[in-house]
């Protein structure tokens, strides 16, 4: 499943993640990572989720977040949920982009196992088709 949270900047998508990390930390069994673009959040999330500053990694490509992404799942079978706080800003490209539209087409397909929650920037009618499919 692939979930999106999205709105305005500054409106509290990430606070809404935060929570929903929280949430599903509670219910679930397996392993959940969430993953940003600033280091301001790590100490807002319980310690037993995963905290990735994507900006130490040297990220800046969508080829690399896929990279990434897979590998992490590749390593660690228990991830069941992965979140991703401002992917756009890593993968560097206009939401309507080409690699944002691949991008989440690779994530539909790893999707089958893992769930992933995403933040936009934008309100609904500005969001393309291929990502507003995914907002619930």
């Amino acid at each position: 499943m692939i979930k999106i949270i999205y709105g305005s900047k500054g409106s509290g998508k990430t606070k809404k993640m935060l929570d929903l990390a929280d949430e599903v930390l509670a219910s679930t069994k397996g392993e959940v990572v969430f993953m940003a673009t600033t280091t301001r959040y790590r100490m807002e999330i319980k310690p037993q989720i995963r905290f990735i500053d994507l900006t130490e990694t040297g990220i800046a490509s969508k080829d690399a977040l896929v990279g990434f992404v897979k590998g992490l799942l590749s390593g660690n079978y228990d991830i069941e949920y992965v979140f991703i706080d401002g992917f756009y800003k890593v993968i560097g490209k206009d939401l309507n982009s080409a690699e944002v539209a691949e991008f989440f087409m690779v994530l539909d397909g790893l999707a089958k196992n893992v769930d992933f929650v995403l933040t936009v920037s934008c309100d609904k009618e500005e969001l393309p088709e291929f990502i507003a499919k995914y907002v619930k």
